[in-house]
């Protein structure tokens, strides 16, 4: 009795050699996909709780922005300085500082400034903490700390009662604060360049556009604040 051996044909082989090669580069296509799609979703998300973690933190100082504890006495209420706006101190990126008492006995200092990161153009939102700046009790507790990393635009504009704008703002009559922070992601998103605009306080001499063609995502966030401390009502 003969034994029949059955095999693949070469035909058969062959077959099955370019489906396993399709089925993997299927499978290669498809993770390059979804991991693109995960490192551009993952990026966004770290701009948004930049960006909204920063705002908070910005909206409380601004809140406090002039308020002296009534048992301050260190310097004649008068002397106390309460806001300063400076404008396009960083190519077209503005700088704020505020004051406020945080206890009797301590005034504080916040500073937010557009800075450069060291040997590139990309830059970050710093922010200065100062207590009790020009006194012998004078002490740094943040300088220059990064607060919000690759900012694009950073524009603060502040408006009186009326809504009109107050371009040299220092100390002066506030009563409520705007502020449009632009973040771009750490790194390259799409696949091609992106033409992009992004205006920040738009109808303004004061405020700032922005255009890119570049491969990087980004997005402006923005907060009103009622500055009640410093504000005639």
């Amino acid at each position: 009795m003969k034994t029949k051996n059955s095999g693949f044909t070469l035909a058969e082989v062959l077959v099955s050699i370019v489906i396993g090669v399709i089925s993997i580069a299927a499978a290669f296509a498809s993770y390059n996909y979804f991991n693109k799609s995960y490192k551009s979703v993952s990026q966004k998300a770290a701009i948004n709780s930049s960006a909204r973690e920063a705002l908070t933190v910005i909206s409380r100082d601004l809140k406090n922005a002039g308020y002296v504890d009534i048992n301050y006495n260190k310097v004649a209420k008068s002397e106390i300085k309460s806001i300063y706006l400076q404008q396009k101190t960083l190519e077209s990126l503005d700088s704020l500082t505020i004051w406020y008492t945080a206890s009797p006995n301590d005034m504080m200092q916040v500073e937010y400034k557009p800075t450069k990161y060291q040997g590139s153009n990309k830059k970050y939102l710093a922010r200065s903490v100062v207590m009790n700046p020009g006194h012998g009790t004078e002490s740094t507790l943040y300088s220059n700390e990064e607060f919000a990393p690759n900012i694009a635009d950073f524009q603060v504009v502040v408006r009186d009662k009326e809504g009109n704008d107050l371009h040299a703002c220092s100390s002066c009559k506030a009563h409520t604060t705007e502020i449009y922070l632009t973040l771009e992601s750490a790194k390259e998103v799409f696949n091609s360049n992106q033409a992009t605009r992004i205006i920040n306080h738009e109808g303004s001499s004061y405020g700032n556009t922005l255009n890119f063609d570049d491969k990087y995502y980004r997005e402006t966030f923005f907060a009103s604040v009622h500055t009640r401390n410093l504000s005639d009502n």
